[in-house]
């Protein structure tokens, strides 16, 4: 990577393949006096969602140059596509051309130039397609809407409720009733909840959860694996336990994807309780 970084010469090949993807139109990628990407900026036509956008810029870099680029440095900026006029424009009625009159009034074809339109031959201006900058509303978040712990004797069960907009995830973990494993089972509950929620061919599973004590502050961490085709990424997020440590469980998980989760597409249904 460092070769691609001094010689530049990538720039130009990764603009072209970016262009490639499907509704994209233009691409310019800027470097900082180091050559590290500072921004990916891109025009797309309206007819795909910019978040699908972002992903496909952001897996093309990182499987063609193994390129890892934050999708907050990845900017889209979408346009009317040129077959689908705008909606206050309305059909313009067809020019009427006198064909009595002299020939120079007339549209001339003759072989080898271009045909020249009827409007433009009439001196009639059309308008320009304008650009259209899609802005969207803010994404809802993932919310807790419940925890619970039970003990059963030798077993431990843990219940934990999520909710986005509309819908709403429920899912029961349960172990052994052993030290700590309230924060384990609290951990996966979330994250198999979040798969439920999510609308997207990903896998998420839980990495790893530890308490780690910063600036005298207990803090839950969480690591989080999303797997998408052949692609793996792992997020990590925390928690401070001091109000809440059993929660500090879910809101790690929570602080891990929410920042992520927003490239992608979730469901508006609720999906009810599930084991």
């Amino acid at each position: 990577m460092e070769e691609q970084h001094d010689d530049r010469g990538w720039v130009r090949d990764a603009e072209r393949w970016i262009c490639q993807i499907q509704g994209v139109r233009q691409c310019r990628i800027d470097l900082d006096d180091e050559g590290e990407v500072t921004g990916v900026h891109v025009v797309s036509y309206s007819s795909r969602d910019p978040r699908h956008i972002v992903r496909d810029v952001e897996g093309l870099l990182k499987a063609r140059l193994n390129l890892d680029v934050y999708y907050k440095k990845i900017g889209v900026v979408q346009i009317l596509d040129q077959d689908q006029p705008s909606p206050q424009e309305r059909p313009a009625a067809p020019a009427r051309v006198d064909a009595s009159g002299p020939p120079a009034a007339r549209a001339q074809t003759h072989p080898g130039t271009p045909h020249q339109p009827v409007a433009a031959a009439a001196g009639i201006k059309t308008l320009p397609h304008p650009a259209v900058l899609v802005e969207e509303a803010p994404q809802a978040r993932v919310e807790c809407a419940g925890v619970s712990l039970e003990s059963r004797g030798p077993m431990l069960r843990a219940v934990v409720a999520l909710a986005r907009g509309g819908a709403e995830a429920r899912r029961e973990e349960e172990g052994p009733n052993h030290p700590g494993m309230d924060s384990q089972l609290l951990a996966r509950a979330t994250v198999r909840a979040l798969q439920d929620l999510v609308d997207e061919p990903v896998t998420l599973s839980l990495a790893d959860l530890r308490v780690a004590e910063i600036a005298g502050e207990r803090l839950t961490v969480a690591a989080v694996d999303l797997v998408e085709g052949r692609r793996s990424e792992r997020f990590y997020g925390c928690c401070s336990r001091r109000f809440n440590a059993r929660e500090s469980s879910v809101y790690a998980v929570l602080d891990a994807l929410n920042r992520r989760l927003t490239l992608f597409n979730f469901k508006e249904e609720p999906t009810g309780p599930r084991n």
